[in-house]
Formats: C-alpha cells, sequence, structure tokens
C-alpha cells in the first residue's frame, strides 16, 4: 500500500512539474513530448554560468529530474564532468542515454530512473546540482535547497531554472513565489546568488511558442486516435495556454547560480 501511494505521489509531482494535473495523462506524455528535448532550463545560459564561475576542474554534476538530459549533456559536450541525471520517466531516461550516445558523452554520463524525493537523501560529493524547472517536487524553495546542501561539497553550487511573482501583483498563482519570498527563501537555506540571468520576455515567447505547437500537434493525433479522451488532450492544451500567458505577462523568469555560504 505505502508503495503504490508513493509511486502515486511521484507520478502527480511529474505531471506538475510538466504542466499537467490529470492523472490520466501520465501514460500519453512521453507521445506529447516525444518532439521536444529541451523541456524547461536553457542550456547555454546554464554552461555558461559554469564557465564564468566555476574554476574547478572535472566537476561532478548531479541533474535532478532531469527529462531528456538536454541540459547535462550540452554540458557534458563543452567542459570536463561526469554528470548523474535522474527522472521518474522511464522512457525520458531511454532518450536521455540515446542522445548521450548520439553525441559521444555516454562515458561521462550515467542517467537513471528514480523518485528524486528519495535518493537525494543518499546522494553526497556533487560539485554541482542542477534543478532545472523541476517546480516544488522536493519541496518549497528553501526546502529543497536544504536537503540538496547535503549532497554538495563544501563549495558546492546549484543552477536553478525558476521563476517568480512581483510582489506587487494582483494575479493569484500558487506554483510561484513572490519576489521577496523567492529570495528570502535563498537566503535561509543559507545559499548566496552569484550570478542571476532574467530571461528576456520576447524569447519566453518565440519558445513557447515552438513548443506550443508541437504539443498541440501531438496532442491533436492522440485525440483521433482516443476520441473518448478528448477532453482529456483539450485540458492539457488549455493548461498549456494557461501556463504560457502567465510565463510571457506575469512571471519573472530566469537561471540563478547559487553557493553554499560558507
Amino acid at each position: 500500500m505505502h508503495n503504490r501511494i508513493r509511486k502515486e505521489e511521484l507520478k502527480k509531482s511529474i505531471l506538475e512539474s510538466l504542466d499537467a494535473f490529470e492523472a490520466d495523462l501520465f501514460p500519453y506524455i512521453p507521445y506529447i513530448l516525444q518532439d521536444l528535448w529541451e523541456i524547461g532550463a536553457d542550456p547555454s545560459i546554464m554552461l555558461a554560468l559554469i564557465k564564468d564561475n566555476i574554476t574547478s576542474k572535472k566537476l561532478k554534476i548531479l541533474d535532478l529530474g532531469c527529462g531528456k538530459s538536454a541540459v547535462s549533456i550540452y554540458i557534458a559536450r563543452h567542459i570536463d564532468c561526469t554528470v548523474k541525471g535522474i527522472d521518474g520517466l522511464s522512457a525520458f531516461i531511454e532518450s536521455a542515454k540515446d542522445y548521450a550516445e548520439k553525441f559521444n558523452v555516454h562515458d561521462k554520463c550515467n542517467f537513471v530512473v528514480g523518485d528524486i524525493r528519495i535518493m537525494i537523501k543518499n546522494i553526497k560529493g556533487f560539485d554541482v546540482v542542477i534543478l532545472g524547472a523541476i517546480g516544488p517536487v522536493i519541496g518549497n524553495l528553501q526546502t529543497t535547497l536544504e536537503i540538496i546542501s547535503k549532497s554538495l561539497n563544501r563549495e558546492g553550487y546549484v543552477l536553478l531554472d525558476d521563476g517568480y511573482i512581483a510582489d506587487e501583483s494582483q494575479v493569484n498563482y500558487h506554483r510561484c513565489l513572490r519576489k521577496s519570498d523567492f529570495y528570502s527563501q535563498i537566503k535561509t537555506a543559507e545559499f548566496e546568488i552569484i550570478q542571476e540571468v532574467i530571461f528576456e520576455k520576447n524569447k519566453i515567447k518565440n519558445t513557447d511558442s515552438l513548443m506550443y505547437d508541437s504539443i498541440e500537434k501531438r496532442a491533436n493525433e492522440l485525440m483521433l486516435k482516443y476520441p473518448d479522451k478528448k477532453k482529456l488532450f483539450e485540458g492539457y492544451l488549455k493548461s498549456q495556454e494557461f501556463e504560457n500567458d502567465m510565463l510571457e505577462n506575469e512571471i519573472i523568469s530566469g537561471t540563478w547560480l547559487l553557493q553554499l555560504k560558507h
């Protein structure tokens, strides 16, 4: 019973990290997202933050909720490092392994299926942890950083792709912290901000549009194949439209390089 509940909680957290909220969608997520490799974080920005700020060689990098691991593989292609990526979707991990082979970095990468909420408790000794737009899977931002800090070496870093809503915003959106809470939770978790990159709204709109077109195409195919589930797929498209509207108009999103305070 306990394992079944845990698996259901994992499915729920995976779906929410992908802006999906219906449990019945879970089996169809790999199909809907099959054309997308980069889901969430921008690999080039994360690589630049590492190159500009971290001088250590042969970095040990942990990518939590790695998806198809576009970020990890991009980084592995450009710097001396080893990467461990964990994701709860086996289809994503299989894709990550295929991409690692394709780009000839399979010897630097280890991708595994697992529940990061459980596995993180037993992982130690990493130089960098990547949190690429996974949301509050482990807990709120402060809790997540406090837990992750135990997996980092003394001078460890976190690459955080996230966002917040302005304190004065009138929008009620529970999936993001207000700006003051966002920065306060980072500080309370004993991390300092080394550098932040705030995304331009035009770039976000262009990216959202391309991703939505891909998702819509696959969702429409599923509607034809499973007409009895049409409302399920239409609901997912509506949730994508809403999330894109929030990203483009309300959420201040970006990537932050954080370091444990000494």
